[in-house]
């Protein structure tokens, strides 16, 4: 019996080899993987840039509605003042 439990795991740890030769199972990345990685990483780059350019636009309309806020409070004081009159 012991010779079976040994010879089946071998046989495991052989199948398991080939498994692994066959799959091509290495530490570094196929230049497949580094072209995914890198398109990926330049897709990132890209949705940050636009990000950041939505965040100036988001800015630039903030500062314009305080503008324009700031002018009709004016425009009310001088139509109160000339109404007061």
């Amino acid at each position: 019996m012991k010779l079976t439990h040994r010879s089946g795991l071998i046989a495991f740890i052989a199948a398991a080899f080939v498994v692994a030769v066959m799959t091509g199972c290495t530490k570094y990345a196929s230049p497949d993987d580094l072209q995914r990685l890198e398109a990926a990483r330049q897709a990132v780059l890209s949705a940050e840039k636009e990000r950041d350019g939505v965040k100036d636009d988001i800015r630039k309309q903030e500062n314009m509605i305080k503008a324009k806020d700031d002018s009709l409070q004016a425009v009310r004081n001088e139509f109160t003042t000339v109404k007061s009159r």
